[in-house]
């Protein structure tokens, strides 16, 4: 965050806000103080101090939409200031001509990138080489989930991860922990309450868990590394797999 001195050098300000994973701008926007962090932080409509118009619906949508996609990814979003020391009315310039140069962006439309697509450098380098968790003295399940159904549910990996499965509750109830993997790399750790049956009755036979996220000590364990080989085997299709 700007420190008020820095906020009052800087007077109005055009920024960008850029995608890690791929270097591309996002979202192109304009303000002072710190309202460039306000997007990242959730306070689009009621940021204290500040008075700015509410944007169009979609356009808020695709942008938290992006911004929690980049969170899932163990990321933060890169802010850039592009011009600043403006005026309120030389910053409306600066701004639409920047839109003009980078297209759309979420400013009005949501895009999304094939896994082997445009990437970051980083995230390659993370994803494909991250270390084994070593297995715990405890048991636990493995959910695969799929970036599709994730975008479904709006990059929510507990929503996604906890619904609905085809399992046996004699034998899943024995776990208390839900690891979330995706692409074979943990991006979720929940404690599981309990099971019941799928809320939203899409297929029979089907089931759902609710918990919470788990504690500190046991995210540490997993979290952002790889499920171990013996649970990556070909053949191994199922989404659900148990410790052993």
């Amino acid at each position: 965050m700007f420190t008020p001195e820095v906020i009052e050098q800087l007077q109005y300000y055009v920024y960008r806000l850029i995608d890690p994973r791929n270097g591309q701008t996002f979202y192109v926007g304009k303000g002072k103080g710190n309202r460039v962090f306000a997007h990242v932080e959730g306070a689009l409509k009621n940021y204290k101090g500040q008075k700015f118009e509410d944007k169009d619906e979609d356009e808020v949508s695709a942008k938290i939409q992006q911004i929690r996609e980049i969170k899932n990814a163990g990321l933060e979003v890169i802010h850039i200031i592009q011009r600043y020391g403006l005026t309120e009315k030389e910053a409306f310039e600066v701004e639409a001509a920047l839109i003009d140069v980078y297209g759309e962006l979420t400013n009005l439309q949501n895009g999304h990138n094939s896994d082997r697509g445009v990437n970051n450098a980083i995230v390659l380098q993370r994803d494909l080489s991250c270390e084994e968790y070593e297995e715990p003295d405890f048991k636990y399940i493995m959910i695969k989930i799929n970036n599709r159904v994730l975008e479904e549910r709006n990059y929510d990996i507990y929503e996604t991860v906890r619904s609905a499965w085809k399992v046996k509750l004699e034998r899943v109830k024995k776990y208390k922990y839900c690891l979330a993997v995706i692409n074979g790399v943990v991006r979720g750790v929940y404690e599981i309450e309990g099971w019941q049956d799928d809320t939203l009755q899409l297929r029979s036979g089907r089931f759902e868990f609710y918990g919470h996220e788990a504690t500190k000590d046991i995210k540490n364990i997993f979290i952002n590394k790889k499920i171990p080989a013996k649970y990556r085997k070909k053949g191994m299709a199922s989404p659900v797999l148990y410790s052993k």
